[in-house]
């Protein structure tokens, strides 16, 4: 296939390309100001600069196939002067990216979501209760994109992700927080740490995205509108550092209390429907 994926430069965009090359032809869609210095090689680049009709003629002339549409803005407690950039990142660029599809008549689109989606949902009710303004602007792609499904051939599917962990990870991810305090000594303030969370390593996402791209290109096969990647488990926090602890032979510097939950803090994780055929490989 060939294959566009936006947010390559990514924490699992890297991972996908390493993963996706040596079977597909893949392009990525950057902006302006991307680094692409440490990622693994790709057919072509695209840089978006807000031209909808040289975006669709990029698509028509590398035939491309489907797109992957991993770039968003994660932020988990926003600030006024941040909320037009997420909408610019989480709702235009996803919307501009549907239109250059519809002119190129792209044959499918696979989008990224989040559990945070489904706050307090009942398992697998599909009910949106957006955690922060991060899951409704997530959400809100969404129904842009019904527009897009009705009127053309598209085959759209949402992919919503859990926790992922792995190597080369520079988020601040609960890992990467745990790592910097068993290397530096400090002190960590966390929440009382009931929260349970739901991880997954990273090779186990890839393959999960993988599942559903086939899904996608064969028109022969049904389709679930969205799916969730989910490791079956859900780990208390306090459980996961100790966890972490033994696994690692460190002591990890926690004060659990030590600040309260955030607002609408995710207690329970939601579970949705996993993709047929795939299920996670590897256990924390």
């Amino acid at each position: 296939m060939n294959i566009l994926i936006t947010g390559a430069t990514g924490f699992i965009g890297k991972h996908l390309i390493k993963h996706l090359s040596p079977k597909h032809t893949l392009s990525i869609l950057i902006r302006r100001n991307s680094d692409c210095s440490s990622l693994p090689p790709v057919s072509s680049v695209f840089t978006f600069q807000d031209n909808i009709e040289e975006l669709a003629d990029f698509l028509q002339r590398n035939q491309i196939d489907g797109i992957i549409h991993l770039a968003s803005l994660y932020v988990a407690e926003h600030k006024s002067e941040q909320i037009k950039e997420m909408i610019l990142s989480n709702i235009y660029l996803g919307t501009a990216l549907l239109e250059a599809c519809k002119k190129a008549q792209t044959k499918w689109f696979l989008n990224t979501g989040t559990i945070w989606q489904n706050y307090n949902a009942s398992d697998y009710s599909d009910m949106y209760n957006p955690v922060n303004l991060y899951a409704a602007s997530k959400q809100a792609f969404l129904t842009m994109a019904k527009y897009y499904t009705e009127t053309t051939s598209l085959r759209f599917c949402t992919l919503k992700l859990c926790d992922t962990y792995g190597p080369n990870d520079t988020r601040r991810k609960i890992f990467s927080l745990f790592e910097e305090i068993a290397r530096t000594g400090e002190t960590l303030a966390m929440s009382p740490g009931e929260q349970k969370l739901d991880i997954i390593h990273i090779d186990d996402a890839v393959t999960g995205f993988e599942s559903v791209i086939e899904r996608l290109n064969d028109d022969s096969i049904s389709l679930h509108p969205e799916y969730v990647l989910s490791s079956g488990k859900q780990i208390p926090l306090r459980e996961l550092a100790a966890m972490y602890e033994e696994k690692h032979h460190v002591k990890l510097n926690i004060a659990w209390g030590g600040r309260p939950y955030r607002q609408r803090e995710v207690m329970v994780p939601y579970k949705g429907k996993i993709p047929e055929n795939w299920k996670p490989k590897i256990e924390y």
